[in-house]
């Protein structure tokens, strides 16, 4: 009676313990599943984006449409050519609209007649798209157009910083979304934030590409290398199996082998050598040291009107020098080094970095030299700036 109750015992115990661990994995479930949803309001956030996108890639088919339809227009009727200016970016003005329309009453042909009627309904299309993207445009936060040298992360970082978000809590938003590693000059960058919720978004506002077929164009550049560097390989293997499963019919020829072994290990030293130097490239820091008034002239900074300093162009520094962020983080240069008598003021461009926070700018005493400090290099791995000096 005693061993019937100890295994009735241990029966219970089994099966409280059992209970408790589908609680615990429905409770990790339950957490798992709730931690992965996206809030809803940036799920609605992001659909107005991709409807404006959308709409955006939608009115520039159908001014490409009008373009073909009106240079076939002017090829056929040379002596009463329609004047193009403006239609590939704006659509039909309301005076090139009346001609158009001038033009359909008098055609005589009517294959011409209705492509002429058909470019006519197309800019009523664009201009009915047109006002649906401004309309949604008004529901939704500017977005910021993107420009030479700029990355999504810095243009994160500056729009939660310009909502008042802490840097730390600003950089663990950002590690948290997903961020488009290319960006060209034109695309659109949409951001969100309010309580706490983060989202961004690219879309291919005035670019040529779009981020998808920007990023498809890369990874098919990337993938293409990657195949010649494993039929290398492949290759090189086969050469090699061939040579141990001829072993020994060569004993003869070690000599040549040992060559041509040798020849291998040069080019996998070679190998390494040009990772080493990518990753190297990776994290250098590119930059440039003039004065205020060099960089200006050759469009590096620019100051308009009575505005302050500007970035411009930064590839416009010839020859810009480099340092490996993982062995050094300062950068010295001296007044002399740019022809000036001593050094008065120093400005880091982009202004996106942060003095004092991402860097530091200790100048001597007597004013000859200056010493940058890059106090988070990680932020400048892979960058360039430039440094004006006056």
């Amino acid at each position: 009676m005693s061993d019937l109750r100890r295994r009735l015992d241990r029966g219970g115990v089994a099966l409280i313990v059992s209970i408790v661990v589908v609680v615990l994995v429905a409770i990790v479930l339950i957490f798992r599943f709730t931690s992965q949803r996206k809030p809803e309001e940036i799920k609605n956030f992001q659909e107005l984006v991709m409807k404006v996108d959308k709409l955006n890639t939608q009115i520039s088919d159908r001014e490409g449409q009008i373009m073909d339809y009106v240079r076939k227009y002017n090829t056929a009727h040379p002596e009463q050519a329609f004047d193009t200016a403006g239609i590939a970016s704006l659509g039909l003005s309301p005076e090139q609209a009346e001609i158009l329309q001038k033009r359909v009453a008098q055609e005589k042909d009517v294959s011409y007649r209705g492509m002429l009627q058909e470019v006519l309904t197309l800019n009523r299309q664009i201009d009915e798209l047109n006002a649906e993207v401004l309309d949604i445009r008004s529901k939704l936060p500017a977005p910021l157009e993107v420009k030479h040298g700029d990355s999504h992360f810095q243009l994160c970082l500056t729009f939660l910083q310009g909502k008042g978000v802490a840097e730390d809590e600003a950089m663990k938003l950002i590690e948290s979304t997903a961020l488009t590693t290319e960006l060209l000059p034109g695309f659109e960058v949409w951001n969100y934030y309010n309580d706490g919720v983060f989202g961004t978004f690219v879309t291919q506002g005035a670019a040529k590409m779009s981020p998808n077929a920007l990023t498809r164009s890369t990874k098919r550049k990337i993938e293409t290398e990657r195949q010649t560097l494993i039929q290398a390989r492949n290759a090189k293997e086969e050469e090699v199996k061939d040579l141990e499963s001829r072993k020994s019919e060569l004993l003869g020829q070690i000599k040549g082998l040992e060559e041509e072994r040798n020849a291998m290990l040069n080019q996998m030293e070679e190998m390494a050598s040009k990772n080493e130097a990518l990753a190297k490239q990776l994290n250098s820091l590119h930059y440039g040291v003039n004065t205020f008034k060099e960089f200006s002239r050759i469009g590096v900074i620019r100051k308009p009107g009575l505005g302050k300093w500007e970035t411009g162009d930064l590839d416009a520094i010839a020859n810009p020098s480099s340092i490996d962020l993982r062995a050094d983080n300062r950068i010295v240069f001296t007044a002399a080094s740019v022809g000036l008598n001593k050094i008065s003021k120093v400005l880091v461009f982009p202004r996106s970095y942060d003095e004092n926070a991402d860097y530091k700018l200790v100048i001597s005493d007597d004013r000859q030299s200056a010493t940058l400090i890059m106090q988070k290099p990680d932020k400048f791995h892979f960058g360039k700036i430039a440094i004006a000096v006056d």
